[in-house]
């Protein structure tokens, strides 16, 4: 029963394509659109000469238009030109539509197919198989049928939507900031090039098997019923974290009594990524920042448990991301499709070391930062979830919003 109000429509019945071929000038530069899958929206390409063309069709971009990559638009790449891509181009694989006049906003139908009924539909105008074969079909996209509510009431819905984009969008370079900010510390600090107390000449060169244990895990994701049930630590729970606390949703698995003794983790251990598709991936750290009774390390990944009365865990965990040991751990790493670190090269990987005042003193440091990043990420969790609730309420109109904003700004 469709709510009060609102009317089934073809898309055809509210939008006009629009397509203004470019007359390539042989002399001129070009710049491309392109469309990020999952409604993020527009990205601009490196500047292309008109050799470079050479017969591709181009159209000009129209402002305010919805447009779509037909190729991935299965995959939600859609979104809304603006006056920033005015003297650009796209090529004939991305169509734009206008508005026909108070029929339809753009930005409301955008947000619509960033749902998940919207991404159905979107896959329904996409036949064939996966990836490349699935190309919109723009006739049958056109006939598309939709419930949608009053124009005023969609600029309504734009609106709110588009509030929580912007809070969206804040935190996510607030977050990207403090990111780099941390980062920017562990290069000044963890290295020695800035000091708190005493200069880089006191501070002492050493390996990882000098002041740390080494354990490489062998405790696989299966369950065998001769085995003792624990939580398992795995290589994604280590690759996205700074931290392993008790508060995280860990895998349940199985272990040997003997690979529970040796492979528990304790407060105060560091994990690290030992296996992965790709060098960069490779010794990813985080630390033990909480005691999880029956957690054990699993496979792929390595313990480094320091000797606390000489390395600061926190400390420990930094040392991994700096560029000199990215750049250790990648020569090191063997392999040609899938890399791993032998137990050998991580021991003897180099390591500087101020004396444990020092390391407590730039962990302290350190832990400030990742506080603050770990509350983005939660303010970024939070946000995302009432927007994705804001999504199924608003489109479905479950939850109506006040017209009289959006028709008091039309008067204007």
């Amino acid at each position: 029963m469709l709510p009060k109000g609102w009317s089934i429509v073809q898309l055809k019945d509210v939008l006009t394509r629009v397509a203004k071929p470019v007359v390539v000038d042989a002399t001129a530069e070009y710049r491309e659109i392109g469309i990020r899958s999952h409604g993020k929206g527009v990205f601009h390409k490196p500047p292309i000469t008109a050799s470079a063309l050479g017969d591709k069709r181009v159209f000009h971009v129209v402002p305010n238009a919805l447009v779509l990559n037909i190729v991935f638009a299965w995959e939600q790449a859609v979104a809304v030109t603006s006056e920033q891509e005015v003297g650009m181009i796209a090529s004939h694989r991305f169509p734009m539509y206008v508005p026909k006049e108070k029929r339809c906003d753009v930005e409301y139908l955008r947000q619509f197919f960033c749902t998940p009924r919207g991404k159905e539909l979107l896959e329904l105008a996409s036949p064939g198989g996966a990836g490349r074969n699935k190309t919109l079909g723009q006739s049958e996209f056109e006939k598309l049928r939709i419930s949608m509510p009053s124009f005023l009431e969609q600029k309504r819905i734009r609106d709110v939507l588009c509030t929580w984009d912007r809070a969206i969008n804040a935190t996510e370079k607030l977050l990207a900031n403090s990111r780099l900010q941390r980062s920017a510390v562990v290069e000044m600090c963890v290295s020695g090039k800035k000091s708190y107390h005493g200069g880089p000449d006191q501070w002492t060169e050493s390996t990882i098997g000098e002041v740390a244990t080494v354990l490489v895990s062998n405790v696989d994701k299966k369950s065998q019923s001769d085995e003792r049930q624990v939580l398992l630590c795995n290589y994604t729970d280590v690759y996205y974290n700074d931290r392993i606390t008790a508060n995280m949703k860990f895998m349940e698995a199985t272990a040997t009594d003997a690979q529970i003794e040796k492979f528990t983790l304790h407060k105060g251990d560091v994990v690290i990524t030992k296996d992965s598709e790709s060098v960069d991936d490779i010794g990813v750290a985080a630390y033990v920042h909480d005691e999880v009774d029956g957690l054990v390390c699993g496979y792929h990944l390595a313990v480094i448990r320091p000797n606390l009365s000489e390395v600061n865990p926190v400390f420990l965990q930094a040392v991994f991301g700096l560029a000199s040991s990215r750049a250790y751990l990648a020569s090191n790493s063997n392999g040609v499709t899938r890399f791993g670190l032998p137990i050998g090269a991580i021991k003897e990987m180099p390591i500087r070391i101020p004396s444990i005042d020092e390391q407590n003193r730039i962990a302290a440091m350190l832990s400030f930062c990742t506080d603050e990043i770990s509350c983005l990420v939660q303010d970024l969790a939070a946000l995302k979830l009432q927007k994705k609730e804001l999504l199924s309420k608003l489109f479905s109109g479950k939850r109506r919003v006040n017209v009289l904003y959006a028709d008091k700004e039309a008067q204007a």
